[in-house]
């Protein structure tokens, strides 16, 4: 039971790296380009979110399904990123 919670703080921080990973590269082409402190903390946002997917991954025997939502929305928002006109 207390893998299953650990699962859920592991969705829980993914979700929310997630949502500001996105706001910060979805500004608009108006804004500032990042300065050094701010491209830091979006590397280490990213760097986040890759391990996160690797946990959910190696972890995907606690909760199966959501482990794979987990890596789906990690997944589908990478592809979008890497092909934004679909």
């Amino acid at each position: 039971m207390l893998e299953l919670d650990g699962l859920v703080i592991v969705v829980v921080v993914a979700a929310a790296v997630f949502w500001v990973v996105l706001r910060l590269t979805t500004q608009s082409s108006t804004a500032q380009p990042l300065d050094r402190r701010e491209r830091s903390e979006l590397d280490s946002l990213r760097t986040l979110v890759d391990d996160l997917k690797e946990t959910a991954w190696d972890h995907r025997e606690l909760d199966s399904p959501l482990s794979t939502i987990i890596i789906d929305k990690i997944r589908t928002y990478e592809r979008r990123r890497r092909d934004p006109g679909e």
